[in-house]
């Protein structure tokens, strides 16, 4: 009777060890599971993150806010605002284009740029004193001798344009319009006329002084023609 008791509380106390064994193992389990999930959530976010496309480097260029024409220098287009910087992906950059205006400083547009288009270094140039490569057919460069008064000596540049008047008699005749400057220098101005205008603007200088009137660089118009004459 004795031993049957003690067996019992043996096979009890068996199976009680062995419930406990079997929490343990769940609760092992239980974990690892977790840890494993743990480190699968960790492995797919990294790799979503590493899989992910980088987001595009972008650099900034200069576009023309409205047409600029050929011969317009950089001073007439900053006076008047003409470019504005715009962020684009660095593969839509043009070659060349420039990513700072004081690349082109003292420089004249060397082509017409239009409206929007991006600003490359290419499309402009130094003036230069080499003037026959900026003559073609009945073009010559002629050089009067001008005063600050006159020929606004202190203020031209090469590329702006101007109206040229022949003052005699009390009265001024306006000889050439749209006439541009190729150099000033210490009075010196050299300008791009026709063969025609030359010979006319030349030959006013025996009777008459000549006087230069700068032209707006952008949308310039006429109210009056050549061969006015106002008193």
């Amino acid at each position: 009777m004795e031993a049957h008791r003690h067996f019992g509380k043996a096979g009890s106390a068996g199976r009680k060890q062995g419930a406990a064994s079997r929490r343990t193992s769940l609760l092992v389990a239980l974990i690892s599971a977790l840890l494993a999930a743990g480190l699968i959530y960790l492995f797919v976010t990294h790799f979503k993150k590493a899989a992910a496309p980088a987001a595009p480097q972008e650099t900034t260029v200069w576009v023309a806010k409205r047409y600029i024409p050929q011969g317009t220098p950089q001073s007439a287009i900053a006076a008047y605002g003409l470019l504005k910087p715009v962020q684009v992906p660095v593969g839509q950059a043009q070659v060349g284009a420039i990513t700072d205006p004081s690349e082109i400083t003292s420089e004249v547009a060397s082509a017409p740029i239009a409206a929007g288009e991006q600003i490359k270094a290419s499309e402009f140039t130094r003036p230069t004193a080499s003037f026959s490569t900026v003559l073609a057919g009945n073009q010559r460069a002629v050089a009067f001798s001008m005063d600050a008064e006159h020929g606004l000596t202190t203020y031209l540049q090469p590329g702006n344009t101007v109206d040229i008047m022949g003052q005699a008699g009390g009265s001024t005749t306006l000889l050439a319009q749209n006439v541009t400057i190729l150099d000033n220098s210490g009075g010196l101005v050299i300008l791009r006329l026709t063969d025609r205008q030359a010979l006319l603007i030349t030959a006013a200088t025996g009777t008459s002084s000549l006087w230069l009137s700068l032209r707006p660089s952008i949308n310039a118009k006429n109210s009056i023609r050549v061969g006015s004459v106002g008193r």
